[in-house]
């Protein structure tokens, strides 16, 4: 099985920056915070995506090499 991006998001990247005072405010957080901060993304990234883009997301997860 070869998982292949959607024609749409052939060739389109993405970054994210950060400056210097949101790590600082990122390594003050405990690890129950981080926990939840990472709960609430996933929740909100599966909320987003519709059921062909979860499917993908789960073959990609479970792909074997």
């Amino acid at each position: 099985m070869k998982i292949l991006p959607k024609k749409e998001n052939q060739d389109v990247g993405f970054y994210y920056e950060v400056n210097d005072e949101q790590i600082i405010e990122h390594q003050k957080k405990n690890v129950t915070e981080i926990i939840e901060w990472v709960e609430s993304t996933a929740k909100f990234i599966y909320e987003m995506q519709n059921p062909e883009e979860r499917d993908r997301m789960n073959k990609a997860k479970n792909f074997k090499w």
